[in-house]
Parts: C-alpha cells; structure tokens; sequence
C-alpha cells in the first residue's frame, strides 16, 4: 500500500492511498462470494463459485464494486496507524480510480484532533477553594420541604385565604391581544409561597369558587420572555377550587415518621446532607476554575469545525434529554427563549470550545504525568454497571462494547487527573 499524507487548513488532513491488486486480493475473493451466494449461478451452491467464475459472470468490475468499502476500510485504518494519526470521526472518502486489475485510488479527507502546543507550570497557577457555612436557615429551609412534602390538602367552600392551595384558570393578554402561551388550565397557585408574577397573591386573595376577576400586573424585569419583562400584562382569573393546607407539626412524631429519633436529629442530618451537596458543587467549581485558569495560558493548535460541530451537538442532546426529563417540550422551549434551533447553536459554539479543550487538557497532562486507568479498575467499574442491569440483555451488551470500555477507560482516568489538579493547584 502506498500513502501520503497531506495536513489542509482548520485541522484537517488528506491522505491519498493507493491500493495494489494483490494487497486487495482477500477483500475481492470475499467479495465474489458474497456476490455468488446473492445471485444463483449455475452448477454452484450459494457462495461456493471460484472467483474466475464469479469474475466470468458478473464482471471483474462488479468484483471490485463489491470489495471497494472493505478496501477502503482495510487500508484507510492502516494508513491512519502508519502515520500515527488521531483522526476524529468518518472520513470523506473519494474514490480517484478503479478498474479492474489496477491499484484501487482514493482520497480520504479527515479532522484531526487538534493537539496541546504548549501548558503553563502547573505549579503556578493557584486556585483558592472557598469555605463551606451552612446556615441555620438553609437547614429550616429542608425541614419546611419535608414538612410540605408531608402536608395534606382539604377541599373547603369559602373564600381563598393566605396559605391554601388555589386552582384556577387563567388568560393573560395586551391591549386586547391573547398572548401566546398566555392560557393556563387548572393551574395550582400555593398561596404560602411568592408567586413569580409579584401581587398575584393580593388579587386572588378572598375569591371563591367560581368567582372571576380581571387584573393588570407589572412582569418582573429579569422575566425569560423578554418580550414580556417589564410590561404590563392583563390577566382574567377563573376559581375553581380552594384547598386548605394542613402541614404537620414539626415535633419529634414528625421526625420519626422520616425515620430519625428526633428534630435535633433529623437537623443534624439535614445539615450534614447539605454540608456534602455543597462540598460536590464546590469540588465541581474548583476544577472548573482550575481548567479555566491553565487553558487561558495553553496554546493549542486549530480545532476542525466537525469536532466543534460535534460537540454543539451533544451539548444540543444533553439540553433535549434535560427538557424531556422536566416534562417540557424542546419546540415550547426554543419558542420560549425566541430562538431557532440555528441560533441556539451558535449561542453554544464558545462553551464547546471550552468542553473541547478542556478533554484536550485532562488528556495531555495525563501522558505528560503517565496517569491512566489500570485494566482492572475498568472491568471492576463495568462489572458493577453489569450487575446493576443484569436483568437487561441490550444493556449488558453494550456495557461489553469496546467504546463502552474506551468510555470508562477516558473517564477513571479523567477522575485521577483531576484529582492530580487539585493537589497541584490548590492553595493550602
């Protein structure tokens, strides 16, 4: 096989590979019999007709057409190897000449992951972790969510009164003008808490059921809809229920009920739970600045557009997958925000950037410090996915996957290296 390889702008690269007959003579003798197990020849089973009868039948050239994307997939993965390229995704492959009995031409055109020019000492850049407090009301906080998680609701016929539970309908408009999305249905209003439209409370207080009343209230100036923040908006409120909420006494039979021995206790608890949410956002904060801090004093070389693309994309994926699981629709979403899904992409390019090199980081300073995942770390850490979906056949193949291992691999050693970072760079 011969090859060349040529680097083009935005880091990509060109190798142009030429194919000898007898290197692609295992790809044209397997393709020959796929073609006579396919198609009947006479005085043949399927598949057992020898190549010069296959080549007598159908033609050489069919022959060729039929081993080409196994050519190419032999000799471009061979090329890359030889050349010691670490190419990203599918190549664009352009096939430059074929005729049988000649060497198979072709380019193929590829991204290349964009590599570490130079670091800053590590040693140099200092990041000051920020000291954990938990406040006393943060603690009062949990315990009034566990309260209201544990709150039952009565239906009663009077007037709403501070601190039930409200169901109406509401229509919202301008000058006139429904605003779009400016209907809700059955819509629960708790009267206990600060509504986000600031007087709504005031206006509804004392309704009763099946009573209606029309309002102007000003949206808050940091609203989402843009359109809206700020402006006056014309609401018509429909009554349909009232429930009285009765919240259960904080008291040590409260505690009990959540398995703790007293409100001292479960206090104690709470405290400690908040104590370690925080301590994880902190961690997750420091290594965030620390990255931030070294890639502002990295250089890297250019990164290719499909890399970036990529990237846009997942991020795309990841937004969807969150929308879905908050019971959203992504089109309401994109509506919401007035943007097009082109827009919303462009508003996520400088943070891919950011993600990509920060993958670019961990990855070098990994080889450069010799971090890595040891092969048993990998399969104890596919092992225990495997025995959490045992029950799932689809699953537990694709946990014995090579990419699910490369996956692991890549994120043990992501771990370790982070945790290099932070006793390297943060202050004492």
């Amino acid at each position: 096989m011969q090859c060349s390889l040529k680097k083009l702008p935005k880091g990509m690269a060109e190798l142009t590979i030429e194919v000898s007959p007898e290197e692609a003579r295992p790809q044209l003798e397997k393709a020959a019999k796929e073609l006579s197990s396919r198609q009947k020849i006479e005085g043949f089973r399927p598949g057992k007709a020898s190549y010069d009868t296959v080549k007598t039948r159908f033609g050489e050239t069919a022959i060729y057409e039929e081993a080409l994307p196994d050519i190419v997939r032999k000799s471009y993965v061979q090329a890359v190897k030889e050349n010691e390229l670490r190419a990203f995704g599918e190549p664009t492959i352009n096939v430059t000449k074929m005729a049988a009995g000649n060497p198979v031409c072709y380019t193929a055109t590829v991204a290349l992951v964009p590599q570490v020019l130079s670091m800053p000492d590590l040693k140099k850049i200092k990041v000051k972790p920020k000291e954990i407090k938990i406040e006393d009301k943060e603690v009062e906080e949990s315990v009034r969510q566990l309260q209201k998680m544990q709150t039952k609701e009565a239906r009663v016929n009077r007037e709403a009164r501070s601190g039930d539970k409200i169901i109406v309908d509401m229509d919202l408009s301008q000058g006139g003008v429904t605003l779009e999305g400016g209907q809700a249905r059955d819509h629960s209003v708790y009267l206990d808490e600060e509504y986000y439209i600031p007087g709504f409370e005031d206006q509804v207080l004392g309704l009763k059921e099946g009573e209606k009343k029309k309002f102007t209230l000003k949206f808050p100036t940091e609203h989402f809809q843009k359109h809206l923040a700020g402006q006056d908006v014309d609401f018509e409120v429909t009554l349909k229920g009232i429930f009285e909420l009765i919240h259960p006494e904080l008291n040590d039979e409260f505690a009990k009920s959540l398995g703790q021995e007293s409100m001292d206790g479960l206090r104690v608890l709470l405290r400690g739970n908040i104590e370690q949410d925080a301590r994880e956002k902190e961690r997750q904060r420091v290594e965030i600045e620390i990255l931030e801090r070294i890639a502002e004093k990295s250089r890297f070389e250019e990164i290719p557009d499909q890399i970036a693309n990529a990237e846009v994309e997942r991020m795309l994926h990841e937004l969807k997958h969150d929308i879905n699981n908050r019971g959203l629709e992504f089109e309401d979403y994109l509506k919401s925000i007035k943007k097009t899904l082109a827009e919303l992409k462009l508003d996520f390019a400088p943070q891919a950037i950011k993600r990509i090199k920060t993958a670019l980081l961990l990855r070098e300073i990994g080889l450069q410090e010799k971090i890595d995942a040891e092969d048993q770390e990998v399969m104890a850490e596919i092992q225990e996915m495997m025995n959490r979906y045992s029950e799932n056949a689809e699953v537990q193949g694709q946990l014995r996957s090579d990419e699910y291992q490369d996956y692991v691999r890549t994120s043990l050693r992501n771990r370790k290296v982070l945790e290099f970072l932070r006793q390297t760079v943060l202050e004492k």
